[in-house]
């Protein structure tokens, strides 16, 4: 289901603007694991590196145009160790590439540069992301048109 026709069905829930799809599959819903990680992506490997249990990594970068939180590399990580999908609050690069998996990568744009490597970060932590707060185990809808955000699963 469309987030639109989400946003009719469930007016109450909150959305989140801006963000581009990336990547050949253009939809996405599930439940979130989080990390905050602005201009370093060290837990971002961490996190793709575990078993994601077909969750949705949603990267806080803090909208950062300095650095790429997420390339190929990683979202080909995310692949093999059973990620959904991939929300960065951020920039990504290798965008030529991206744009031709199935993994859903949803991104506030892209910058060439890669991400500082210093292990700074917090994993599993609640988000504030304009406003809206995101906790890990929430539900997010996400496609072309917005992405929205749920303390529980809707039915879709």
């Amino acid at each position: 289901m469309k987030t639109t026709d989400l946003s009719d069905k469930y007016p109450d829930k909150h959305f989140l603007l801006d963000f581009q799809c990336f990547s050949k599959t253009k939809s996405i819903h599930g439940q979130i694991s989080t990390v905050f990680c602005p201009d370093d992506n060290s837990y971002v490997r961490d996190m793709l590196s575990e078993n994601g249990q077909q969750k949705i990594l949603f990267i806080d970068g803090a909208k950062s145009k300095k650095v790429a939180l997420l390339g190929d590399n990683l979202a080909e990580l995310a692949i093999a160790n059973n990620w959904k999908g991939i929300i960065v609050n951020g920039r990504i690069r290798d965008a030529e590439i991206i744009s031709e998996m199935e993994m859903p990568v949803f991104a506030l744009g892209t910058c060439p540069k890669k991400s500082l490597k210093e292990n700074k970060g917090e994993k599993d932590v609640e988000l504030s992301i304009d406003g809206l707060r995101l906790k890990p185990d929430d539900w997010v809808y996400a496609d072309i048109n917005g992405i929205l955000i749920s303390d529980s699963k809707l039915d879709i």
